[in-house]
């Protein structure tokens, strides 16, 4: 069997002393997307901001295509990673901040130049590509930002709270595009307290609470393990598991 693609064994990160995430694990495989479900606070971010490399862990491992993310870098050009809370520079246009993106992650000449015009397409951005970002919508920074963590065209996504003020069509490209990455042998990591979304577009999930992994398997594999039926919500079982 192929190792996952994104492996954390046994995390640990604390913040002054205050444990954030402690001895979580997951894995996500190849062709799989996989969610990460917990209430705020639960640990979510800090795992996923491990994995990108942006947080040192205090101890575990984390491997992202079979290399560790503390010692080997060669993994970040494979990787889309949108952040909880965008941070986008306001006073380029859209078509400099994704030219900008592009250049970082290695693209260059002909393939930067159709990489973005094809993200911008796909996100209906086209006609914004020579608007300044600070006088874009919510939504449409919400849609710029998404497209910034597809320009590569990762074989990895990692996506924390994606859906965050993009509306349904915006939503709808987003979902194709992640089982477009996973259907092409790639994997799909999505942070999200949407647990519909979860239900429909996860193959599998962790549950997190309190930094810990709590249950992790399929979405009925869950609801059986919470001892509930397959007609029941992933909702009700993501409560019932909590509360245990």
């Amino acid at each position: 069997m192929a190792a996952p693609l994104i492996r954390v064994k046994d995390l640990w990160k604390s913040f002054e002393g205050e444990p954030a995430v402690q001895g979580l694990s997951l894995e996500v495989d190849a062709g799989t997307i996989h969610g990460l479900l917990g209430l705020n606070g639960a640990g979510k971010t800090t795992t996923i901001k491990c994995i990108v490399g942006l947080l040192k862990p205090d101890r575990g491992e984390i491997t992202v295509a079979g290399r560790s993310v503390t010692t080997d870098v060669s993994y970040k050009p494979l990787i889309g990673y949108l952040p909880e809370n965008p941070s986008l520079p306001e006073y380029l246009t859209v078509e400099e901040f994704l030219v900008f993106v592009s250049r970082l992650k290695g693209l260059e000449g002909l393939r930067l130049k159709s990489s973005v015009s094809e993200v911008a397409e796909l996100f209906g951005l086209s006609r914004y590509l020579d608007k300044l970002i600070f006088g874009l919508s919510k939504g449409l920074k919400q849609r710029v930002a998404f497209a910034s963590a597809i320009v590569n065209d990762p074989h990895i996504l990692i996506l924390d709270e994606p859906f965050n003020g993009l509306d349904p069509e915006a939503q709808s490209i987003a979902k194709a595009k992640m089982r477009e990455v996973s259907r092409g042998g790639g994997s799909v990591l999505v942070s999200t307290h949407l647990l519909d979304t979860i239900e429909r577009v996860c193959d599998s999930a962790t549950i997190i609470h309190n930094g810990k992994d709590r249950a992790w398997g399929s979405v009925e594999e869950l609801k059986q393990l919470a001892g509930l039926g397959i007609s029941a919500s992933l909702e009700d079982a993501f409560l019932r598991i909590i509360a245990r």
